[in-house]
């Protein structure tokens, strides 16, 4: 749609009415001109979404309008439960960044109205002790923080993301899948405790 005045399309939606049709009321952004159009709109079309919670995945289907766009990192409402997108999968089978909806065929995400969880791994020379911590998912970890966790003082040496492995800096518990450390055994002042947090062993790291 542009201005039939300066034919500019930069215009901002003054009043909007209509379901099937839509009467909409515009202002042009460069002149200033307020002009009527009416558009038809499309009805939505249903889209897989594959979302995922902790180690569990599972399939849904929504409902959106075929010429919007979707991007990494946008959130959807699944049931009244919000879920971000974590990648978008095309009609050609590619994995791209975004994508209009009328091409894809799968979008995946994950929920984020739970906490983050994370595995943490502590190297006992060889011998390795591995816990699984739920936090906040905006919860900090900093490589070389002291950490306490029950009766263990340990310190963070690295961090495996959802991208690389870090050996300084810190990240977000969201973007955390593991935490690797190594026991303190002096009584130093720590950083935070995480023994409230500790929601188990973890069977797949745990090594005797």
């Amino acid at each position: 749609m542009k201005c039939p005045v300066c034919k500019c399309g930069s215009y901002k939606i003054l009043k909007s009415k209509g379901k099937t049709s839509k009467e909409l009321l515009l202002q042009c952004n460069e002149c200033g001109n307020i002009f009527r159009e009416t558009i038809i709109a499309e009805k939505p079309v249903e889209r897989r979404v594959v979302v995922s919670e902790y180690e569990k995945s599972h399939k849904k289907f929504i409902k959106i309008y075929p010429d919007e766009v979707v991007r990494v990192e946008d959130i959807l409402d699944l049931d009244g439960r919000p879920a971000q997108v974590s990648s978008v999968e095309n009609k050609r089978g590619g994995r791209v960044q975004q994508s209009p909806v009328i091409d894809i065929e799968t979008i995946w995400a994950y929920y984020i109205d739970i906490p983050a969880r994370v595995g943490i791994s502590v190297d006992f020379s060889g011998r390795i002790l591995s816990r699984k911590v739920e936090v906040d998912r905006e919860f900090e970890f900093t490589v070389g923080d002291i950490v306490k966790l029950e009766n263990l003082l340990f310190k963070i040496k690295a961090m495996k993301t959802l991208e690389r492995k870090m050996r300084k800096g810190f990240a977000k518990a969201w973007v955390i899948k593991r935490v690797y450390g190594i026991p303190i055994e002096e009584k130093i002042r720590y950083n935070y405790d995480l023994t409230s947090k500790m929601i188990g062993y973890d069977e797949e790291y745990e090594e005797r």
